[in-house]
C-alpha cells in the first residue's frame, strides 16, 4: 500500500489506489477495510467523500485529490514508529475526528462526540503515541477546513 517515494522494487505487486477505494459496506456490517493494512476510519472517510461527490448535482466536487490525500495520510500513519496496529487505527480515528471538526466546526455535536469518545479510548497512550494522535488531529482539522472551503455549504454529515 505504501511504497517509498522513488523506490519501487522490481517485481513488486504494488496496488496503489486500491486501498481506500476498495471497501465493503453492508447493512449492519459498517465499512470494512479491504486489506489488513488498511485503516477502517480512513476507509469510512473515503466512502463519505465518494458519496458526497456522487450526490453533488449543482457543482460537481472532484474528490480524487482528497482520496489521494487519504492514501498519503494512511502511508504516514503506517510509517509512524511508536504506533502498533491498535494505535494506528486510533491514529486514523484522530485524523477522522480532525477532518470532521475542521469541516463542521469544533463545536458541532458530531465533532464533540467523536473527540470525546477518542479521548476515552486513548487515555492510556504513551507520550510519543499521544503526540502522533495530536499531530494527526491537527492535520485532519486543516484538511477538513480546506475541504469545507471548496464545498461551500455542503458538509460531510
Amino acid at each position: 500500500m505504501c511504497a517509498r517515494r522513488g523506490r519501487r522494487g522490481a517485481g513488486t505487486n504494488d496496488k496503489r489506489g486500491v486501498g481506500m477505494a476498495e471497501t465493503k459496506a453492508g447493512v449492519g456490517t459498517g465499512t470494512q477495510a479491504a486489506d489488513a493494512r488498511d485503516l477502517v476510519a480512513l476507509a469510512e472517510l473515503a466512502d463519505m467523500l465518494w458519496q458526497l461527490g456522487a450526490e453533488s448535482t449543482d457543482v460537481p466536487i472532484d474528490v480524487a485529490p482528497y482520496l489521494d490525500g487519504l492514501k498519503a495520510v494512511a502511508c504516514r500513519i503506517q510509517r509512524m514508529k511508536p504506533l502498533d496496529a491498535r494505535s494506528r487505527e486510533l491514529a486514523a480515528r484522530h485524523y477522522y475526528a480532525g477532518v470532521i471538526a475542521g469541516a463542521c466546526g469544533d463545536d458541532s455535536a458530531i465533532a464533540r462526540g467523536v473527540s470525546d469518545n477518542l479521548f476515552k479510548q486513548s487515555a492510556g497512550a504513551s507520550r510519543p503515541v499521544a503526540r502522533c494522535f495530536a499531530v494527526l488531529a491537527h492535520t485532519g482539522r486543516r484538511h477538513g477546513r480546506v475541504f469545507a472551503a471548496q464545498c461551500g455549504d455542503r458538509v460531510l454529515v
